[in-house]
C-alpha cells in the first residue's frame, strides 16, 4: 500500500480514564502519524493535567478554549493539525470509549485507494458482547425523523421509522454505500472533508454526522459502511454519564429542528410540529425512568 499520513483526534470531556486507556492501546498503531487528544474545556479538576501524561513524539495533547459540543471540539483538533503544518492524507474522528484493531484501519485507507469518490468511510461498529449496533442510517427526511421522535410515533408511523433504516440484508454486503455513519468512529479523506468546511459548530451534539455526510454527497462524493471489519463502541459511556436524559433529548430535538430548518428547508408549521414532538418525548421519558427504577429496585 502506498505511503499515507494519517492522524486520529479523540475528542475527551471529563473521560481521560477512558481516553488514556484507548491511547496506550492504539498509540504503537505505524498507520498513525499523529494522535491529537482534544480536551473539551472538561470540568472535572486534574482532566487536562491527566490527559497530559499521554504526550510524546506523535501524541499531542490540547485544550479548547470553551465546550462547545462534538463538532467545536473535532474542529479544534483538526485547526491545530493545520497550525503546526501537519500535511496529512486522512483523519480519523474518534470517541475516546471504542476500540479499533489497527488492520480496521488499514483495510478502511486501503479502501479510499480503490475509491476515489469515497469521503468516509467506517467499520461497523458492534456492543462490547458481539452484537452489531446501530452504526449506519439513510438520510433523515422530515417524515423519517417525525416518526422517529417518539415513542408514540415510532409505533404509529412504523414504516416510515423503518424505511429511514438499511436491512441486514444491505449489512450483509461487503461495502455498503451509505447516507450516513455513526460519528462515534470514522475514516475521511481529509481534502474532500476540508472542502466543506470540516464540521457544522451550529450543533452542540446530534446530527453532525448527517451534515457532514449531506453536504459530501451534495458534492459528489459517496461515504460507505466496510460490513467486514468491525470496532467496539462501549455502551455509549460517554455520553451517557455525563448527561441527564432529558437535557440529552433537549439537545437532541434542537439539533433536529436546526438539521431540518437548514438542509432539509422546513417551515414553521413543521418546526412546531418537532416542539410539540419535543414535549411528548419528555413525558415519556418520566414513566421510562420511573419503570427503569422500579426494574432496579426488585433485581
Amino acid at each position: 500500500m502506498e505511503s499515507k499520513k494519517v492522524a486520529i483526534i479523540i475528542l475527551n470531556y471529563n473521560d481521560s480514564e477512558n481516553t488514556i486507556e484507548y491511547v496506550n492501546k492504539i498509540k504503537k498503531y505505524k498507520i498513525l502519524n499523529k494522535i491529537i487528544v482534544v480536551d473539551n474545556n472538561s470540568s472535572k479538576e486534574n482532566e487536562f493535567v491527566n490527559l497530559c501524561t499521554l504526550k510524546s513524539s506523535n501524541i499531542e495533547v490540547i485544550k479548547a478554549e470553551k465546550n462547545g459540543g462534538y463538532s467545536y471540539g473535532n474542529n479544534f483538533g483538526i485547526k491545530y493539525l493545520e497550525k503546526i503544518n501537519c500535511n496529512i492524507d486522512y483523519i480519523i474522528i474518534s470517541n475516546p470509549d471504542v476500540y479499533v484493531e489497527e488492520s480496521s484501519i488499514i483495510k478502511c485507507i486501503e479502501f479510499f485507494n480503490e475509491n476515489k469518490k469515497a469521503a468516509i468511510v467506517a467499520p461497523r461498529m458492534y456492543y462490547e458482547n458481539g452484537q452489531a449496533r446501530r452504526s449506519a442510517w439513510k438520510t433523515r427526511k422530515t417524515l423519517v425523523d417525525i416518526a422517529n421522535s417518539t415513542r408514540i410515533t415510532q409505533l404509529l408511523l412504523f414504516p416510515i421509522f423503518k424505511n429511514g433504516e438499511y436491512s441486514k440484508k444491505d449489512f450483509g454486503k461487503k461495502a455498503l454505500k451509505v447516507d450516513n455513519v455513526s460519528g462515534a468512529f470514522f475514516v475521511a479523506d481529509y481534502n474532500k472533508f476540508k472542502e466543506i468546511n470540516f464540521f457544522d459548530e451550529n450543533v452542540f451534539l446530534f446530527y453532525e454526522e448527517d451534515i457532514i455526510s449531506k453536504r459530501l454527497i451534495e458534492k459528489g462524493y459517496s461515504i460507505y459502511s466496510l460490513n467486514d471489519i468491525k470496532y467496539i463502541h462501549y455502551d455509549s459511556k460517554t455520553i451517557g454519564k455525563l448527561m441527564s436524559v432529558y437535557k440529552k433529548q433537549d439537545i437532541l430535538f434542537d439539533s433536529r429542528i436546526y438539521y431540518q430548518k437548514t438542509y432539509n428547508k422546513i417551515g414553521k408549521i413543521y418546526e412546531f410540529v418537532f416542539n410539540i414532538l419535543r414535549y411528548i418525548r419528555k413525558i415519556e421519558l418520566v414513566f421510562e425512568v420511573i419503570i427503569l427504577k422500579v426494574k432496579r429496585k426488585f433485581k
